[in-house]
């Protein structure tokens, strides 16, 4: 007999086994899906918080930022991420009591495994050989499954101790000198809170990094070149940490204030000191460096309602020897010649203005040019006022260097006075100075001087003790002067803003469940190639059996 085998029937069999085939591995990956599937919960504490490496379990007590969102209790158990195989882990220790039933964060005891594990012998287990130390990953599972959904936690071992590291939040804040001349050096300094955390600190304007510092005993400094453009310099200055796991990072903003160079000259080509006196009609050459070559800088007198002519900046970024003449009419007093290419932001000349022609000073006490006292209330007090004990007055004093440290002293007496700055122009401003309770009657002279050698030096002349209310001064036309106005317009807009905190960590928890949406989609794809092939399968083999026609002549013929 002749044996021959039997014939292919069609692609009905092929496609039924395509379909089979397809369904079979649909399922396996939908449950090979869920079964790797683990979510990150959070975090976990445990307590005690250090100890042993040898010891057995290595801590009693775990606690969790939220809970496991069982419907029913079970067993956690604490893990050590293998350091050599990331994505296995090793038991350390169980909780004694089932827990883990909805969201809310849990404490619960820890005991020893079956096996009474050390983190020693994990450690040894999962291929790390002695010294152990390192930063370790530890995990709690909501459950005895290795993919359980979870929560995490990092440890460092040094020597045979083991710590849980739990990541402290960092402040920063920035500050920067006032008024650095432009091409100056400028200091821009960070304060990292914690001191303790150490790391770097780059400072950048806009998109582009000024430089790098590291952070020594909570503090970068970095110094750098001003810009040649003076005005306000935006910064911002960011810390990574050297141990992120111990401390997060931070950021903070501010503004450095660059200051423009200005200098002004006599008709004879004589310099003039800092915030000069000068008499209606002198003439003077100013020069100011600071500004973008070409641009217009616009003219204004603080005071007067003179105007001139906006002057065009030449190719070194500066305006010179532009020529002023003190206005006729302009009153007795503070004023600033003032030079400004962007709204709100001056290049100053200060000065005093003065008629000697009709000044009266009086005639027992001159009136120095350099010395202004007011009351609590803005009134001019005029030279040697009549003043009270524990009366409040505000000095402003003149003729200093830039930014120079004055000293404050009151003859014949004990008391002590805070040190006075001087402003970029040079200027004491509105110093706060108070008559001491006990101080005696009869004349004093309060000085401020420059803490130098031949440093300038302002006093004030008053008196104490009159009872006769005569004697107090009555208003100079001075209190009553409608030309008095600001006086320096120096300032060049920007303020340190510095102190912006970036506490922020920046740390964020992975959600697992991401994992098994790749596996969830294949099988869902193979699952519909399995309905497609059975049902393709079923239509042949009912076009075979007559069972399904399409149109005339389309049946199949049996035989």
């Amino acid at each position: 007999m002749t044996h021959r085998l039997a014939q292919l029937r069609s692609p009905v069999a092929l496609l039924t086994c395509c379909a089979l085939l397809f369904a079979a591995l649909a399922g396996v990956l939908a449950f090979s899906g869920r079964a790797s599937a683990a979510t990150d919960l959070g975090k976990l504490t445990v307590a005690p918080a250090t100890g042993n490496i040898a010891d057995i379990p290595m801590t009693t007590s775990v606690t969790t930022s939220s809970g496991c969102n069982a419907t029913t209790a079970q067993t956690v158990v604490l893990r050590l991420v293998n350091p050599t195989t990331p994505t296995s882990s090793l038991p350390l220790a169980q909780s004694s009591t089932k827990t883990g039933v909805g969201a809310d964060p849990f404490t619960v005891a820890l005991q020893a495994t079956a096996a009474k594990p050390s983190l020693q012998s994990v450690l040894t287990s999962s291929g790390v050989s002695a010294p152990y130390d390192g930063t370790y990953t530890v995990i709690l599972t909501c459950g005895t499954s290795a993919t359980a959904d979870r929560f995490l936690a990092k440890i460092r071992v040094t020597g045979t101790i083991w710590t849980l590291l739990e990541q402290q939040a960092t402040t920063l804040a920035v500050s920067a000198p006032f008024g650095v001349s432009v091409g100056g050096d400028l200091k821009l300094t960070a304060t990292v809170t914690p001191a303790s955390a150490a790391g770097s600190v780059e400072f950048k304007n806009g998109d582009t990094s000024l430089g790098t510092a590291q952070a020594t005993n909570g503090t970068a400094e970095l110094t750098l070149k001003a810009p040649a453009i003076g005005g306000p310099l935006p910064f911002s200055a960011v810390f990574t940490p050297t141990d992120a796991d111990a401390y997060s990072g931070a950021e903070a903003t501010g503004s450095a204030d660059i200051g423009y160079v200005v200098s002004a000259k006599d008709a004879d080509g004589n310099a003039l000191a800092a915030n000069p006196t000068l008499a209606i009609g002198q003439k003077v050459k100013v020069t100011v460096k600071g500004f973008t070559p070409a641009a217009a800088a616009h003219v204004t007198l603080s005071g007067s309602t003179a105007t001139y002519p906006d002057v065009t900046v030449n190719a070194d970024g500066a305006v010179a020897d532009y020529a002023f003449t003190v206005p006729d009419q302009l009153p007795n007093g503070d004023h600033a010649l003032q030079f400004s290419e962007k709204t709100g932001v001056y290049a100053s000349l200060p000065f005093v203005s003065t008629d000697a022609a009709t000044s009266s000073p009086s005639p027992t006490v001159t009136e120095n040019p350099d010395l202004t006292v007011t009351d609590e209330d803005g009134n001019d007090l005029g030279t040697n006022p009549a003043l009270d004990a524990g009366q409040k007055v505000k000095i402003t004093a003149r003729g200093y260097t830039a930014s120079a440290t004055v000293k404050v002293t009151l003859a014949d007496s004990d008391a002590t006075f805070a040190d006075a700055t001087a402003n970029s122009a040079g200027t004491v401003d509105s110093y706060a100075f108070t008559v001491p309770s006990d101080i005696a009657d009869g004349d004093h002279t309060l000085t401020l001087a420059e803490d130098k050698t031949d440093g300038h030096s302002v006093a004030f002349a008053f008196t104490t003790g009159s009872d006769d209310s005569s004697d107090s001064p009555s208003p100079s036309a001075s209190d009553t002067e409608s030309g008095a106005t600001p006086t320096d317009g120096s300032t060049s807009g920007g303020s340190d803003t510095g102190g912006t905190t970036g506490g922020d960590s920046g740390t964020g928890t992975g959600t697992g469940s991401m994992a098994a949406t790749g596996t969830q989609i294949g099988a869902i794809g193979l699952a519909s190639l399995a309905f497609l092939a059975a049902g393709s399968a079923l239509v042949l083999h009912m076009r075979r059996k007559g069972l399904l026609t399409f149109g005339n002549g389309d049946t199949p013929q049996h035989r």
